[in-house]
């Protein structure tokens, strides 16, 4: 694998994280200021790589997140096909993408409203 390389675009306020080259790239946005670039290795037989990390307005991003991390709910990813799906969990989940995001779980319990109670 390469070397990762990292420019930043200071007059868009753009981060981009590279991991590699690839002719055959698929963009998954993470967020709504965070893309992934990965070549999902259908087209060659192989298993999925991260190829890049795209931050847009990063500084603005890394002002607003200094005090608590940025949460990105993976439910959001759930209307991707399977495969693709499956793809992004296995690069998010492993070096070099697990070096710049830190995959978390959080429960948010779903409730249901309750039905009133009667009176006796």
């Amino acid at each position: 694998m390469s070397e990762t390389k990292i420019n930043y675009d200071q007059e868009d306020d753009v981060l981009y994280v590279s991991f590699g080259r690839s002719e055959h790239v698929t963009g998954v946005e993470l967020a709504d200021n965070i893309l992934l670039r990965l070549d999902t290795g259908k087209t060659t037989g192989t298993a999925p790589r991260a190829v890049g990390l795209t931050f847009i307005s990063f500084e603005r991003m890394m002002a607003h997140y200094r005090e608590r991390p940025l949460s990105v709910p993976l439910a959001n990813l759930r209307n991707l096909p399977e495969d693709l799906w499956q793809a992004v969990l296995a690069v998010m989940t492993t070096p070099p993408v697990s070096d710049f995001l830190a995959i978390g779980l959080s429960l948010s319990p779903q409730v249901p409203p309750l039905p009133e109670r009667l009176a006796a």
